[in-house]
């Protein structure tokens, strides 16, 4: 019969394993991925895609080719093994491609769908070589696939915040002749400031 302390060692050793097992399951890094259509037709999907892909918890997001685009996105989720994930590029033809697998020994494999904006459909399996892991090199494959990506779209950068005082707004507009009108300018990333809550008050009332 095993002792108290046995116990709690072999309960020890299992977690050590767990955690290994859970560290060596990060998807981020590089992958080479493959697609196999069993149904519809796409030179773009038989050249297969590039990911650089990143892991944080449970979450994944990254960059991905197509044949010759680098306009994918790729964002989606880790459980266990499995992993679900959405790509999309987003220039013309704007192409979707939906990812269902799990991770076995290093490789992704699992089946996918795909559909264009010019009315395209194509369905069937896929596998994903790791190439690297936060720059080590664990595949010969990674080194015939020099992959860059296309420049974040404008849109998606990120800008500074701007911060809008609504008191100083109306005071520099007094300065300038304005009496009755009180005008406020919004742009993208902009936060009203409110220190004054029954002064901003008489102007949205």
């Amino acid at each position: 019969m095993a002792t108290k302390g046995q116990g709690l060692l072999a309960a020890l050793i299992a977690l050590l394993v767990a955690v290994t097992a859970t560290a060596s399951d990060d998807l981020s890094g590089r992958w080479k991925i493959r697609y196999e259509v069993e149904s519809g037709d796409s030179d773009d999907l038989t050249q297969g895609s590039v990911a650089s892909l990143n892991q944080k918890d449970s979450t994944l997001q990254g960059r991905v080719t197509l044949g010759p685009r680098d306009d994918g996105f790729l964002i989606g989720c880790c459980e266990s093994n499995g992993m679900r994930a959405a790509i999309t590029f987003r220039h013309s033809p704007t192409i979707f491609i939906r990812l269902i697998g799990s991770c076995t020994e290093g490789e992704l494999q699992g089946s996918f769908t795909a559909s264009s904006s010019e009315g395209g459909f194509w369905q069937g399996r896929f596998r994903a070589i790791h190439l690297t892991t936060g720059g080590e090199v664990i595949n010969a494959e990674a080194g015939a696939d020099p992959t860059s990506f296309a420049p974040l779209d404008i849109d998606l950068r990120p800008k500074p915040t701007e911060f809008l005082d609504p008191e100083a707004n109306w005071s520099a507009q007094q300065d300038s002749g304005v009496r009755k009108t009180f005008v406020i300018s919004y742009k993208k990333n902009t936060i009203l400031m409110l220190r004054n809550k029954p002064f901003v008050w008489q102007w949205w009332l």
